[in-house]
């Protein structure tokens, strides 16, 4: 009895564990989509519809990167053609 309390807290635990990684890489995701939005200047939908159209074409010149990176390579290009 005493080991399936153990390994039910156990997987509880993992599960916590797993969920807030996975909450704080989406926020770590929202604040660079907003960083590209306020880079751009453009009002949201139509920012929005160019951060997408960029991480399309960045997907095909560098295949298997997270969203992370394109987002970061989006507003690392942005600044440095100001």
């Amino acid at each position: 009895m005493g080991i399936i309390i153990l390994a039910v807290a156990a997987a509880l635990f993992l599960i916590y564990f797993l969920w807030k990684r996975s909450q704080q890489g989406w926020s770590k995701k929202s604040a660079l989509r907003e960083e590209c939005r306020r880079l751009l200047r453009l009002p949201p939908d139509a920012a929005d519809e160019t951060i997408e159209r960029y991480i399309k074409n960045l997907q095909e010149r560098h295949p298997n990167h997270t969203e992370e990176w394109y987002l970061e390579k989006i507003i690392h290009d942005l600044k440095r053609d100001r």
